[in-house]
């Protein structure tokens, strides 16, 4: 081949090159430059999340009680920041604001590539100087946050609620739910949080190696929904004065035993009330002692005071999760339960008069014919005689032995019936066992216990014989593990029946008005930003038990005898002029041999025409009578407009 026609082969293949090269770039340019331009452009708009200010919480009366205002913060856009400038910007943010780097750091990588977090709240002053040094700090900005405010200290944090970082399982139930998003931990906040949250702003804007370069005009947050309470801020002032000081009534009643010679193991510390309406189950008030203050999480809860307040329990709602013995508070079951059902009793048991349903209080019944393996002598709280009771002057004297003679008759003439568990059943349809369904979280259901559930409890301890024990381990060969002395420790509220405060009041709320039994609940109304009603908390009726209304007219008279010359006389005495109208019912609930015993008092106010039901529990109080008695006075002594007068020791009684 010619030097000339490889020149021209050459300069044909350039040719060929060059041409495809133009039709490719033409291609990109004019064909999908419209498309690509289009794509570049959304591309670089950054589209960031602004919280919205939390809903107002107000109490019934409509007065204020939590809400948001907004202050000054540190925000870190990680946008902004470019990879190599990371670690230095985290280790000045630590300098500036004396938060430790890894901190920052976990918050950093909590936000995610494209996130955004609020490093920490800051005073006026100290957002001017940190604005001063923006641009050593790339990706920082100080802009205006909603932050949490609670007016009301401590007092009512257990209904309230607290907030806090969401935990994994928050993530995974909620996939758009930001990780440095404080969101409802409990109480309130924790189950109405979809209303309190509010819908989130948007800010967007165009960014150019970590500058913005263009910005959109700003969607404003909405702020969430108004929740309206049941609870009076008012009541819960008093109840809350008046738990504390029976609290520290305890302590002086046992250093006064103590000096006596007598037993008294433990400080008093843990207690809790509820009052509740028994005509539509709105919770008034509801407190459980130790307090926390949700001020402390608002910025963020350091471990050693976290660690602190765990350790004392105090984020434990002992009113909906405090699980005891309801003790003789539990002797209305029994009682409603031998009316309504006609319960025999025993005949061949010396000192009960089956005929005429008597029972000799003289403090203590023998049972040589009960089942091997049960306690054979059953003992009184008392000494001393208190002669033959029928069962009006039973609940009045609070007669371990007449409640016992009654389970007894149930056990040793229905046993193995469709009636045994009668006494069982009616704590069931009163709301023991179960959830009250309240709508807060972390309520605990008790324990009623019969034959099944013994069975189950040795069934399961056989096949698991490193589980903590249920049974004791003597039960556990035996053919049937439930004797006759178990149902009679259930008559009286002790063995392994376990309540809470709420379950007693939702009881005694039944029994005092013919047996409608309530589902208890804390808000009443939620209304949006426009004040629009979004959600009422109407009154719901589990169940209504159509008690007989002689038997209903029979307990409320006998709650009235407890407190005028029963069990709770001594700390009723200066009631005032209202005393008539009150009644109630004491309780000593058994613990462990190293823990004293549990205060418990139940009250129902007014008599003729039941509106408040008063449930108060000492946690390790001592004596019913002595020590709950006395708190539940104060508190009646105020719903029914009395002048409230100290409150003082009462009777040691059951």
């Amino acid at each position: 081949m010619s030097f000339a026609t490889r020149v021209a082969a050459l300069f044909g293949v350039f040719l060929t090159m060059f041409a495809m090269l133009g039709m490719r770039l033409w291609f990109v340019q004019v064909a999908e430059g419209a498309e690509a331009a289009e794509v570049t452009e959304s591309q670089s708009w950054v589209y960031v999340s602004t919280l919205a200010p939390r809903g107002d919480i107000r109490d019934r009366d409509g007065e204020l009680l939590v809400t948001s205002r907004f202050v000054p913060a540190v925000i870190v856009d990680r946008h902004l920041v470019l990879p190599d400038q990371k670690d230095q910007l985290i280790q000045r943010l630590s300098s500036v604001l004396a938060i430790p780097a890894d901190e920052i750091a976990a918050a950093y990588e909590r936000a995610g590539v494209n996130g955004r977090f609020t490093v920490a709240d800051v005073a006026v002053g100290q957002a001017y100087a940190i604005n001063e040094q923006l641009r050593d700090l790339p990706g920082v900005r100080i802009e205006k946050v909603p932050q949490r405010v609670y007016l009301t200290g401590d007092e009512l944090a257990h209904v309230i609620g607290h907030l806090g970082l969401p935990t994994e399982d928050d993530l995974d139930l909620d996939l758009d739910l930001d990780p440095n998003t404080r969101i409802g931990k409990l109480g309130v906040e924790r189950a109405y949080d979809q209303f309190l949250r509010g819908a989130e702003g948007e800010i967007a804007f165009r960014v150019r190696q970590g500058i913005v370069i263009e910005e959109q005009p700003d969607v404003a947050p909405i702020q969430g929904d108004t929740v309206q309470l049941t609870v009076s801020l008012e009541i819960q002032q008093v109840v809350s004065r008046a738990l504390q000081d029976g609290i520290a009534l305890s302590n002086e009643w046992k250093e006064d035993r103590r000096r006596q010679g007598l037993k008294a193991n433990n400080e008093t510390v843990r207690g809790a009330a509820v009052v509740m309406d028994v005509q539509t189950g709105a919770i008034l008030a509801m407190d459980s002692y130790p307090h926390f203050d949700p001020s402390l999480f608002v910025g963020g809860l350091d471990t050693a005071t976290y660690n602190s307040l765990a350790e004392q329990r105090a984020f434990l709602n002992l009113a909906v999760s405090g699980l005891y013995p309801p003790a003789s508070t539990f002797k209305a079951v029994t009682y409603m339960a031998m009316l309504e059902n006609s319960t025999p009793f025993p005949t061949d048991v010396e000192g009960v008069d089956a005929a005429n349903r008597l029972v000799h209080c003289d403090g203590s019944l023998e049972l040589p014919g009960l089942s091997d393996g049960s306690p054979q002598i059953f003992k009184d709280w008392y000494t001393g005689d208190k002669g033959w009771l029928d069962y009006h002057a039973a609940l009045e004297q609070s007669c371990n032995i007449f409640f016992y003679s009654v389970a007894l008759g149930v056990h040793r003439n229905w046993k193995g019936t469709a009636q045994e568990n009668v006494i069982q059943d009616e704590a069931r349809a009163l709301g023991y066992g179960s959830k009250t369904g309240i709508d807060l979280v972390g309520e605990a259901a008790g324990i009623i216990p019969d034959r099944e559930l013994f069975r189950s409890w040795q069934e399961f301890q056989l096949e698991n014989e490193d589980a903590p024990a249920l049974l004791d381990p003597s039960r556990l060969e035996l053919a049937d593990p439930w004797f006759g002395g178990d149902l009679m420790n259930t008559a009286i509220g002790q063995g392994a029946v376990s309540a809470t405060p709420l379950q007693v009041a939702v009881s005694y709320a039944a029994l005092a008005t013919g047996g409608r039994v309530w589902k208890p609940y804390v808000v009443s109304q939620i209304r949006d930003a426009d004040d629009a009603l979004v959600y009422v908390g109407r009154p719901e009726l589990v169940r209504d038990l159509d008690l007989n209304p002689e038997h209903t007219h029979s307990f409320l008279t006998d709650l009235g005898r407890v407190v005028s010359r029963g069990t709770a006389s001594t700390a009723f005495a200066d009631f005032g002029s209202s005393k008539a109208l009150v009644g109630g019912k004491t309780g000593t609930g058994q613990s462990l041999a190293t823990r004293d015993n549990h205060a418990w008092f139940a009250g129902i106010a007014p008599l003729d025409d039941p509106r408040y039901v008063v449930v108060v529990l000492i946690d390790e109080g001592g004596s019913g009578g002595a020590v709950a008695a006395p708190v539940a006075r104060y508190i009646l002594q105020y719903l029914m407009g009395e002048e409230v007068t100290p409150i003082v020791a009462g009777e040691v009684t059951d």
